[in-house]
């Protein structure tokens, strides 16, 4: 009998994923783990209806029992943030769909931070994978 020899076996695995722990990542990135690289963070949009007001404490946007910066918020309940980078001098958007995209080219190009990211190990380190796989589209720096 034969023996099964794998080669760059690669395997696709569904998992859900919350706001919250995308705000988590956010936390990460925000406070600490991407000063070194982007400044100026700042509310982009807000979702319909919705204002600056919204998203401080005791506002309509936040959970009465688990405060998040705003942030972490905008990018999660349909509205964005934006902040500068500076080593290119562009300016990024992250909303939603960057996020979504984001979280997959970490999996893809980034699956060690990934699984810290899903084994609840994440860091400052985690966190700014994460922000430049969602705007960049890739880990750039660090």
């Amino acid at each position: 009998m034969k023996d099964f020899e794998v080669k760059d076996l690669k395997v696709t695995r569904t998992t859900s994923i919350t706001a919250e722990q995308i705000r988590t990542l956010l936390c990460c990135a925000f406070e600490g783990g991407s000063n070194y690289w982007y400044e100026g963070l700042a509310p982009h949009t807000y979702p319909e209806g919705l204002t600056h007001e919204d998203y401080k404490e005791g506002g309509n946007a936040q959970d009465p029992d688990n405060y998040w910066h705003w942030c972490q918020l905008l990018p999660t309940t349909g509205g964005s943030v934006q902040f500068m980078d500076i080593e290119s001098g562009e300016t990024h958007i992250l909303d939603g769909d960057k996020v979504k995209s984001g979280l997959q080219i970490m999996a893809d190009r980034c699956p060690s931070h990934f699984n810290d990211f899903l084994e609840e190990n994440d860091d400052a380190e985690t966190g700014d994978v994460f922000l430049q796989c969602c705007v960049l589209g890739d880990l750039v720096y660090g």
